[in-house]
């Protein structure tokens, strides 16, 4: 079997005579869908560990099986964003600048009203707000704005977060655009 350094060693001869041939081969082209491949799921696996490590911080009265829902909907494409209870944006997963095209650094410290718009319904929001303010979990349909100005479609379903003293620390928000 061959490790990954002598399969990409393997891969870099075909690509050399190849590209001397004026042609790209096929195995290169595999190799490159299969690298990036790699490199995704490592990524995935990296902010799953990331978002554990943060209930270990913040000491959330979580089950594993709660958990592991929030890292499984997280693998499976999920937007999740963690605020704090005023509802500022400390931590935001990869897909989030895929949903909304900001990144994490223009997210960080703002609330989720950046998202909202001129037709975001006020009857909602406030159906949200009161859910909250009452640290109940809430489940809606929100349409939401795009960095570029564009509408979009967002089913949420937001969580309080408790630590294990019973004190309410933070929400998890997971997000999914509608299509």
């Amino acid at each position: 079997m061959l490790t990954s350094e002598s399969y990409a060693e393997l891969v870099n001869k075909v690509y050399s005579r190849s590209r001397q041939e004026g042609n790209r081969s096929y195995p290169v082209a595999c190799f490159e869908i299969f690298m990036l491949a790699q490199a995704q799921q490592r990524a995935s696996r990296k902010e799953a560990d990331l978002f554990r490590q943060l209930g270990e911080i913040f000491d959330w009265n979580m089950s594993r099986r709660q958990r592991n829902a929030y890292v499984k909907k997280l693998l499976a494409g999920s937007t999740l964003i963690l605020t704090d209870l005023s509802k500022t944006i400390l931590w935001t997963s990869r897909n989030f600048l895929t949903m909304t095209g900001y990144s994490h650094k223009e997210a960080i410290g703002q609330t989720p009203r950046m998202l909202q718009g001129p037709d975001t319904d006020p009857a909602t929001l406030l159906r949200v707000r009161e859910s909250l303010r009452r640290a109940n979990p809430v489940k809606a349909d929100l349409l939401n704005y795009r960095k570029g100005g564009e509408s979009y479609l967002c089913r949420l379903q937001i969580d309080p977060l408790y630590d294990n003293n019973g004190e309410l620390t933070h929400f998890l928000a997971v997000e999914n655009e509608v299509k």
